[in-house]
């Protein structure tokens, strides 16, 4: 980094990565215009809001948005912030409401924005407010299989150009069911880490059987799982991909096993067997026979700030982040199994999850490594696997060799930079896609 603010930050021929893009405010306040205020953000679900008139408070970056659904069933992306001195509009998560109402002078909107109402328009205002061109500021808005996005860039590409191929894979979660998925929560929590920390951990297998020994051994005990061992990691047949900045790992799943990681135990396996036994033919149409009964999605990112499936790495300063949670389940599964993943994921991955509790420790001590006057001199290594990737017969994206591999976290980083030392979306390249959309499955669900 220097003083043209020309970022170069991960050398591709090394791995080696500058740790000031941790803590540097001046870096974070870049991140907060080229980065949060140019990309697809994944801002909610549609089930958050489900009928007209209903509304989800959610951020885009640190901008407090509120996601409505209008009285015709449209959604908006609206920047909660009064047009007249900037006061909230909204002061509760969710809600139904046709109007919101500023507190501070009564300036009121409809649910699409619009400016309804202003007190004294004629009196105080001699009739020459142009009330159309005050309207709440609204982002754009596209949904993949009902998770809402949103993007203030003008130029920005679709969407679906956006996800790219990596929705060959995300399909195989997100996209599996007719009757679309269910949004529950968010459990909210701060975390004293950058939120670079959480998104790059997406693609690290390698911490598993030492950062989290202790979990996996309390699951190989009660739950039924087997044994974790680093032998276990480095045999691994399954595989990283790499998609215009989403980072993905994935197995070979053709062995009948539900695809499944919260809530299945030794308790609950035959459950969560039969409910895979009988929605697979439906799985099959919607997504052809290869991704339904080969392909199960692991542990991934959508960029910049997208973990795990629907859960949120909201920034709030170079040293701290807003994490959002939330379960996603098939909508019409049985009571008992979403019941059983709720529990399972909190268990595992909510505020005081077993696995969180492992990560938000190392996510501390990476972050405070960036901070330190002579540790921030010498570079993260991220040179594992290292001419270890390429294209693949069968999968689309750039794809490791080997399931540990840091790969992903190198190209990660070079997708920041792209978006940090681009002047707008034209020059922020995107891949093609190219991979064969088996089945039914559309971007809408």
């Amino acid at each position: 980094m220097g003083t043209t603010r020309k970022y170069v930050v991960i050398d591709p021929a090394t791995g080696k990565l500058d740790r000031r893009i941790f803590s540097d405010e001046a870096v974070y306040a870049d991140e907060m215009e080229k980065i949060f205020g140019r990309a697809w953000l994944m801002i909610g679900h549609e089930s958050l809001a489900p009928a007209a008139d209903d509304f989800f408070h959610t951020y885009m970056g640190e901008d407090p948005v509120i996601l409505t659904r209008d009285g015709q069933g449209r959604l908006h992306a609206l920047l909660n912030m009064c047009r007249h001195r900037g006061n909230r509009v909204v002061r509760c998560d969710d809600g139904n409401a046709k109007r919101f109402m500023c507190t501070y002078h009564g300036w009121t909107y409809r649910n699409d924005g619009a400016l309804e109402h202003v007190p004294g328009e004629s009196e105080a205002y001699y009739d020459a407010l142009d009330k159309p061109s005050l309207g709440l500021i609204e982002a754009r808005v596209e949904t993949y299989a009902g998770i809402v996005f949103a993007t203030w860039a003008k130029d920005a590409p679709s969407l679906e150009a956006y996800l790219g191929d990596a929705r060959w894979y995300l399909d195989t979660v997100f996209n599996r069911r007719d009757g679309g998925m269910q949004a529950l929560g968010p459990m909210k929590w701060l975390e004293p880490v950058n939120w670079k920390t959480l998104v790059d951990n997406c693609s690290d297998n390698y911490h598993v059987p030492t950062s989290h020994l202790s979990s996996a051994r309390v699951q190989t005990r009660y739950l039924g799982r087997p044994p974790l061992s680093h032998e276990d990691q480095f045999a691994s047949p399954n595989r990283h991909a790499f998609v215009n900045g989403h980072s993905l790992t994935f197995r070979d799943a053709d062995d009948g096993v539900p695809r499944f990681v919260h809530g299945m135990s030794k308790e609950t396996l035959q459950l969560f067997q039969e409910y895979h036994d009988m929605t697979m033919p439906e799985v099959e149409r919607r997504l052809g026979t290869f991704r339904a009964r080969r392909v199960q999605l692991g542990n991934h990112s959508i960029f910049p700030n997208g973990i795990l499936g629907l859960r949120l790495a909201l920034p709030r300063g170079p040293l701290k982040t807003e994490f959002w949670h939330f379960v996603l389940v098939d909508r019409d599964m049985p009571e008992d199994i979403k019941r059983a993943i709720r529990i399972g994921s909190q268990a595992n991955n909510g505020a005081a999850g077993m696995f969180e509790q492992d990560d938000v420790d190392n996510w501390r001590q990476v972050t405070a490594a960036s901070t330190s006057r002579f540790g921030r001199r010498h570079p993260q290594d991220l040179s594992m696997g290292l001419g270890h990737a390429g294209p693949h017969p069968d999968y689309p994206g750039l794809v490791s060799e080997r399931y540990i591999s840091e790969n992903n976290q190198r190209l990660f980083y070079r997708r920041w930079e792209a978006f940090m030392n681009a002047a707008s979306w034209a020059q922020i390249s995107l891949d093609p896609i190219t991979a064969r959309f088996d089945g039914t499955a559309t971007m809408r669900g």
